[in-house]
């Protein structure tokens, strides 16, 4: 009876294949931790825990990058590198944290020669000078292809991180740089993190909710409104793009921020931001009440995330 049952519980589980990455989030998501520390969990850009009695709070993020998933075989080193702790540092800068440690696990096979892992570290070293990050550690093991595994920290003060889950309805959504053809262009390797940005925007007081753009404008945003419970209206004319409003949409790997502010404080907002930056902050829609509901130029947009395990890839 024991066997039979194990049997068939065994029949009914799903393969990562079969469930998607978004499916498999959304099951592992209950069996994790929590504490009374924790001040947001899994589903936002970092982590935040309070640091009691400091006046802080710390961001915790991670993030891999995976040979022939998020670059090509043997692709110049230091802009593996670059992307590598990029990505995690974006994550950070959405939440207008400082950045701080960083840890590396790499995985990599016997055959790669040590000179290219060794530039790998000279390109993250490069990107981690430049925002007072610092890697401190890590591990090595072998494995059938090259990963990247990264971790980091940030700080900020108390209660002040920037959330996917502000936004209100009648809010502004604005976008910090143009969006679409990241792979073609080499943009998705040679990205500057907007962690100067992110800490300008937390410290303006003035911003709603925020993220980092790394799944495309359509697929990022949406986690936005499921996090806020409002929907959003885009005007396709409006969103700054490196190629077609499609590719802005759908193509992923912009690693601009993403971010919401209410209309009375939107205009102060973008004067502040031209003046100490000397660049638009384009303002590209509204947020509506319709909940999860994502429009452009008043019609549905229908949903084309890019998933791991699934037979489409990406690089």
């Amino acid at each position: 009876m024991l066997k039979g049952t194990v049997a068939a519980t065994v029949e009914c589980m799903s393969t990562l294949g079969e469930i998607g990455e978004h499916e498999a989030i959304k099951r592992i998501l209950p069996m994790l931790g929590n504490h009374t520390d924790l001040a947001v969990g899994a589903g936002d850009d970092c982590a935040v825990c309070r640091l009691n009695g400091t006046g802080s709070d710390q961001v915790f993020t991670t993030d891999p990058i995976i040979e022939g998933v998020h670059f090509l075989s043997m692709e110049n080193p230091v802009r593996v590198g670059n992307k590598a702790v990029g990505r995690v540092l974006s994550d950070v800068a959405a939440m207008g944290a400082c950045p701080q440690w960083i840890l590396v696990n790499v995985v990599a096979p016997p055959e790669l020669d040590f000179p290219y892992l060794e530039k790998i570290y000279q390109g993250m070293n490069a990107v981690c000078q430049k925002f007072g990050a610092i890697i401190i550690g890590g591990d090595v093991a072998q494995g059938p292809l090259l990963e990247l595994h990264v971790f980091g920290t940030g700080l900020l003060p108390a209660e002040s991180a920037l959330l996917r889950s502000g936004a209100n309805v009648g809010d502004c959504i604005l976008v910090t740089g143009p969006l679409g053809d990241s792979y073609s262009s080499g943009h998705h390797l040679d990205f500057v993190p907007k962690v100067e940005e992110g800490i300008f925007l937390r410290e303006s007081g003035l911003v709603t909710s925020m993220m980092d753009l790394s799944d495309g404008l359509a697929t990022d945003l949406r986690h936005m409104l499921k996090q806020s419970g409002v929907g959003a209206q885009l005007k396709g004319a409006s969103i700054p793009t490196h190629g077609t409003v499609e590719q802005a949409l759908f193509d992923g790997e912009d690693f601009e921020l993403l971010l919401s502010a209410s209309p009375e404080h939107t205009a102060q907002l973008r004067s502040d931001w031209n003046h100490h930056f000397g660049t638009e902050l384009p303002l590209i829609g509204t947020m509506t009440p319709h909940s999860g509901r994502l429009e452009l130029d008043g019609r549905v947009l229908a949903s084309k995330a890019f998933e791991h395990f699934s037979s489409e890839k990406q690089h």
